[in-house]
């Protein structure tokens, strides 16, 4: 029984990455049936031959239409190169190699289309190649724009042709999945991040400038205290004054930043999940800004599951945090205080902390009392603030546009036309 269920699971995979042929008609193509068929019945009325040859050569056309097409979309072979990551609102280009495997005959009206699973989420572009000869591969770069983080699942391409009359539509349905990964989109930072942390505890030391002593390099020289190094005694400078000086080495400090992100919304409530898509930005901003200027970036998301991620550097600790900043999704049950008391913060994890939210309730408020208490001085971050307001714009940008651009090829013919369209 196992083996069967085992060979009849694999023969419906394959089944679902078999192609699918459909036939369309269109409004152009059903007028033209229509009027053949008027013509050939005032034909037959009338009994006129030139009517009745009329019909007939409109017959031939339709029938060539209906078998005429198949022949080059089923010979021919198209790959998908579209990046792994992107960012949300910023376009990217997504490559299409089309190779025709016949030997003879061309492939004409050729439209490729890509079919996403995730269809509010990504904006694609529609190629269309007049001519593709017998034996030749022609490369199409494709505008696109995630309009949405997140995942952005690609299913399917669509090859289809009108060719000839344009009565009716083949069109070819090839399996491609793919996943691409839309980075939350970024805004802009009114103040510099060692303001953002300043504004936490006025006591505080700068973000990137602070100093502390240590054994790296040479700070300056100061008189002598019981328990210092007597290797460090500078003996020229001791005795131009009279009394034992010492030099002081210094380092920079390892500065750490927490971004926290709070993402609990009430169901249904639309402003709310604006928020917390202004939010989310705003915290990739930070992260991105911070590392740039290297500091040590840690980030904590609430939700299923309950993400810790410890202070790192370097920009290749960038798409760690972004990838989990674009998965993160909205729920009304996500708590933030309660899992901070069950966590064990070791004293090298001490820094400032950000904490971004959609509103402000209790569960941000004892969050906020927990960081300044064991984390280090807090900011509250929501949209409408004045802290929020203060610190980040926004610039409202048009998703669904498209830029329209032209395909390029290594042949010497340009004649691949990118058309505007939703994948």
């Amino acid at each position: 029984m196992v083996p069967m269920f085992h060979h009849v699971s694999r023969w419906l995979a394959g089944v679902r990455l078999l192609p699918v042929h459909r036939l369309g008609l269109g409004r152009g193509g059903f007028f033209f049936i229509v009027g053949t068929a008027m013509v050939g019945a005032a034909g037959l009325d009338a009994d006129a031959n030139l009517l009745l040859i009329l019909f007939g050569l409109c017959c031939g056309g339709i029938v060539l239409s209906f078998f005429a097409g198949w022949r080059g979309l089923r010979g021919l072979q198209v790959e998908r190169v579209a990046p792994e990551t992107v960012v949300q609102g910023q376009p990217f280009e997504i490559r299409y190699t089309l190779v025709n495997r016949r030997v003879w005959g061309c492939a004409r009206g050729i439209q490729l289309q890509d079919i996403s699973a995730s269809r509010h989420r990504l904006t694609v572009a529609q190629a269309l190649v007049p001519a593709l000869r017998p034996a030749e591969q022609i490369t199409l770069t494709v505008p696109a724009v995630a309009t949405m983080r997140g995942r952005v699942k690609l299913s399917h391409l669509r090859l289809s042709t009108r060719f000839p009359f344009s009565i009716f539509t083949k069109s070819l349905i090839l399996p491609r999945p793919q996943e691409i990964i839309a980075f939350p989109r970024l805004c802009r930072i009114a103040l510099p991040i060692r303001q953002i942390s300043q504004s936490a505890d006025s006591a505080s030391s700068g973000l990137l400038t602070s100093r502390t002593r240590g054994d790296d390099e040479y700070y300056g020289i100061r008189e002598y205290r019981s328990g210092d190094n007597p290797r460090r005694i500078h003996w020229r400078q001791s005795a131009r004054t009279g009394q034992l000086m010492i030099r002081e080495m210094s380092r920079f400090q390892d500065h750490r930043i927490w971004c926290i992100v709070h993402t609990r919304v009430d169901r249904g409530d639309v402003n709310q999940s604006e928020n917390l898509e202004r939010a989310i930005s705003a915290a990739a901003t930070v992260l991105c800004d911070a590392l740039e200027q290297g500091a040590r970036v840690g980030l904590i998301c609430d939700g299923q599951p309950f993400c810790v991620m410890p202070p790192g550097a370097s920009r290749a600790y960038r798409p760690r945090l972004l990838r989990e900043l674009a998965l993160r999704a909205g729920s009304p049950n996500a708590e933030l205080a309660e899992p901070l008391r069950r966590l064990a913060w070791p004293a090298r994890w001490r820094g400032p902390c950000l904490l971004f939210a959609a509103r402000v309730d209790d569960d941000l408020r004892a969050a906020a009392d927990w960081l300044g208490r064991r984390a280090g001085p807090t900011v509250l971050l929501a949209p409408g603030t004045p802290a929020f307001e203060t610190h980040f714009c926004f610039e409202d940008r048009p998703d669904s546009s498209v830029p329209r651009r032209r395909g390029s090829r290594p042949a010497s013919r340009s004649d691949a036309i990118i058309r505007g369209g939703r994948g």
